[in-house]
């Protein structure tokens, strides 16, 4: 193996090929499904009383409330990765053109693949990512082809007191804002249309920035986790790229960076003026659609990959392929507000 020694192309090509985070559609529970389709009860909670009856009266007839059936299609991600001998034949990043063992064309060609499956991997991570976050801070998203064509579109019915947004001198950081107000009011909304408390809380960035210089914030915010140790600034939600600054109300307070490129353009997941409250064991399931060929067979999980030949053998085609479908099944756990 070659001695990788030329640093600005290796670190071009380790840049490119970050691992995708995966913070906010860690929130959602995998589930892997027989077929490309769903019928999905989406929780709509009915906390109503049961109620007594008098001796000798008929029973009390309770019809199923709170549940709504609804229909949804796992869209395919199907992405292909072309190489070439021109590929194989000429030195990749990092690796010196002219040097004792460099590496021969076999070994050349199994890195790329490597890399390759790295690469296509991590922007189907991403891709998820960004549907996870549209479903949580817009209560739901568009499936867009690779010309950004909408091809179909999910609502997931957040109720609109879900959804709150500051205008004027209630804005965080304005002569008016009430910030312990505005937090606490998304604890009430979600616990009295949930039942569930609200154990994690996901600052934008420029929120938590405009939170920092709120005195009144800052005494009442913890920074001491439950066990008494100090919160590290550093800390990451299961290896997924989030900072746990530390707790507020019972809340852990999360501030996550992470960013990803269209159009030449670079965008926060999670929106800067946004503030997203998520209740404790929230029904979110990131379904899996059933993927394959009819060649190769169908397969349950999260993604299929296969290498194949062109006619006259002289390129690769490295295929993978994925039918994410983040779903929202009880909105009511769910709440953001756009404070700034």
């Amino acid at each position: 193996m070659p001695d990788f020694k030329d640093v600005a192309t290796l670190t071009k090509q380790v840049n490119n090929n970050v691992p995708a985070r995966r913070f906010l559609s860690s929130f959602f529970a995998p589930e892997f499904l027989k077929t490309i389709h769903a019928e999905l009860d989406t929780v709509e909670n009915s906390r109503t009383l049961a109620p007594f009856k008098r001796e000798g009266a008929k029973m009390t007839t309770d019809n199923r409330g709170g549940y709504t059936k609804r229909p949804f299609h796992c869209y395919e991600i199907g992405l292909q990765r072309p190489t070439t001998a021109f590929d194989v034949f000429k030195a990749q990043p990092g690796e010196p053109a002219i040097v004792n063992d460099p590496m021969d064309p076999n070994a050349r060609q199994a890195y790329i693949l490597g890399q390759d499956s790295a690469d296509l991997n991590n922007k189907i991570n991403r891709t998820i990512e960004k549907l996870s976050s549209d479903a949580l801070f817009n209560g739901g998203y568009k499936i867009l082809d690779e010309d950004g064509n909408q091809i179909d579109s999910i609502d997931f019915g957040f109720k609109s007191t879900h959804k709150i947004t500051k205008t004027g001198d209630e804005r965080w950081g304005k002569s008016g804002a009430k910030i312990i107000t505005d937090l606490e009011k998304l604890d009430t909304i979600v616990g009295e249309d949930s039942g569930k408390a609200v154990m994690d809380k996901v600052f934008g960035s420029d929120v938590w920035a405009t939170a920092q210089e709120s005195e009144s914030f800052m005494k009442a915010f913890d920074r001491i986790n439950q066990q008494g140790n100090s919160v590290n600034g550093g800390a990451i939600r299961n290896g997924l790229g989030a900072r746990l600054v530390g707790y507020y109300n019972g809340s852990r307070i999360w501030v996550y960076d992470e960013v990803y490129f269209a159009n030449g353009q670079k965008y926060s997941f999670v929106p800067k003026d946004k503030i997203l409250a998520i209740g404790e064991g929230a029904s979110l399931v990131l379904y899996y659609g059933c993927v394959g060929n009819v060649k190769d067979g169908w397969f349950m999980g999260e993604r299929f990959a296969k290498t194949r030949y062109d006619e006259d053998e002289e390129t690769q085609l490295l295929i993978m392929k994925s039918r994410p479908l983040p779903v929202i099944r009880e909105a009511d756990a769910v709440a953001w507000a756009k404070v700034l």
